[in-house]
């Protein structure tokens, strides 16, 4: 119900003219010199951080992307007489990894499972929230390449759970379900070629309750990398350069509104191959 209430007023503020929040070089220039192969390092965001640790002006509807490192992450705000709302990609470093369940999880919903990024507790990552009401052609969790101006390769990229995903996933709340055997949330990535085509997915786990075997159930609860080399090939060629790498989600606990279970989580460490400009 929270993923549905903030999405309801959302669209209104997709078509809203791009502002960058920066960091990192400048654009034009490939991070930590000649290697056309670099890795986005959210150490290099030149935002502020509340002390709770989150980006103190993600709910700036003026605010519709955050550029770091050349790579550009969407981000969406609505601000409207039922409140404010976001989605797309937040920066955070929160290291506040508590359990939120019987209390509201509305202001907590900004850290991932291990209390900071891939470098330690502490460290920047971003949050990824997807709006699960998003049209075919508007994709609310998009990254792109000096704000698309420039074509690359998606190499690699480390993904986590976030504690308000992870918790609801473990204990159910009075929109979600608890996860029980049968039960999945999956992150997947595609590519969007320079020619249009949109290549991909690549699939990851972030719970996976599938098997019969309580044993072999999974829930991720550290930064765990995923490949995503497979994006950059379309039917006999492998060789695609990309304009824009976007993620979906699904979930087994799902409605007539989409999904039920939270649709977040936590990136780090995105590594690319520079391209040439489109």
């Amino acid at each position: 119900m929270k993923a549905l209430l903030k999405n309801l007023f959302l669209f209104a503020g997709l078509a809203s003219a791009m502002t960058l929040t920066s960091c990192g070089d400048e654009p034009g220039t490939t991070p930590g010199g000649t290697s056309n192969e670099f890795t986005v390092n959210f150490s290099n965001l030149k935002v502020n951080f509340l002390e709770s640790g989150i980006w103190d002006d993600y709910l700036n509807p003026a605010n519709t992307a955050v550029l770091c490192d050349n790579m550009s992450f969407s981000h969406t705000a609505t601000v409207s007489q039922y409140g404010a709302f976001w989605n797309g990609f937040l920066p955070s470093k929160s290291t506040d990894t508590a359990d939120y369940s019987d209390g509201n999880w509305i202001e907590h919903d900004f850290t991932s499972m291990t209390g900071g990024g891939v470098d330690g507790k502490g460290t920047p990552y971003m949050v990824a929230y997807w709006s699960t009401m998003e049209a075919e052609d508007e994709h609310s969790l998009s990254i792109k390449y000096e704000a698309g101006d420039r074509l690359f390769k998606a190499k690699s990229i480390y993904v986590n759970n976030t504690t308000y995903a992870y918790y609801v996933m473990q204990k159910g709340n009075p929109f979600a379900s608890k996860f029980e055997q049968g039960d999945w949330l999956k992150v997947k990535f595609y590519g969007i070629a320079e020619n249009d085509e949109v290549t991909g997915p690549v699939e990851f786990y972030l719970a996976d309750y599938r098997s019969e075997n309580p044993a072999e159930h999974t829930m991720v609860t550290d930064w765990t990398k995923v490949d995503l080399s497979a994006l950059n090939s379309v039917t006999a060629k492998s060789d695609v350069k990309l304009k824009t790498v976007y993620l979906e989600m699904e979930s087994s606990d799902s409605g007539q509104f989409g999904m039920n279970t939270p649709s977040y989580l936590a990136i780090d460490k995105l590594t690319v191959e520079a391209g040439n400009v489109k």
